[in-house]
């Protein structure tokens, strides 16, 4: 059966992700790729300015595909994982919360509402960008007082702080959640499929 996974995955040398997120690290070293992990180092949110996108998906796309393209353009010759995700509630876009305060406020902003994961990921090689590919996930978040707020962020520690809506599904942001709509790939964001 292994005579069918495409060549990007058996690649030598092995691919690079140009991220330093655990949670992306974890989804391709899950899914068997090699790969070395190499950080862009660029400005996003100068890129994100520069570019003058503002929608969710289009702005992460952007993010994607100026990270793999920055990576793969010091690294000749090897094929690069760019990848990014954005947050929105209707036309709010959040941001990674610099503080406890801000994580609180955001997932106080976030209960009992929907609101949608974009993220995008790209593979470029020699400084070129090969494709992209942004997906969607909907999210539903319970209803939640400010107790318990302040209960979930003594329990995840500074953990919410380096993730974009102040949760991480995968550990205890799970507990906030009453529904979900798409795939958990993209919630991580990392959309194989």
């Amino acid at each position: 059966m292994t005579d069918n996974i495409p060549m990007l995955a058996q690649g030598q040398p092995p691919l690079i992700l140009a991220s330093q997120s655990r949670a992306r690290q974890v989804v391709l070293a899950g899914a068997g790729l090699a790969f070395d992990a190499v950080p862009a180092q660029l400005d996003e949110r100068a890129v994100e300015t520069e570019s003058g996108l503002t929608a969710p998906g289009a702005v992460a796309d952007c993010l994607a595909r100026a990270k793999a393209a920055a990576v793969s353009a010091l690294h000749p010759g090897r094929y690069v994982i760019g990848a990014d995700q954005t947050l929105a509630l209707g036309a709010c876009r959040f941001s990674k919360p610099a503080d406890r305060a801000a994580a609180a406020a955001q997932i106080a902003a976030l209960a009992g509402k929907t609101h949608e994961l974009h993220a995008a990921v790209a593979v470029a090689s020699g400084g070129q960008v090969l494709f992209s590919h942004v997906s969607i996930a909907r999210m539903t978040m319970r209803p939640l007082s400010g107790q318990a707020i302040d209960a979930y962020l003594a329990a995840a520690g500074n953990a919410v702080l380096g993730s974009v809506g102040a949760y991480q599904l995968e550990r205890l942001g799970v507990h906030l959640f009453e529904r979900i709509e798409g795939d958990y790939f993209t919630i991580l964001g990392m959309p194989l499929l």
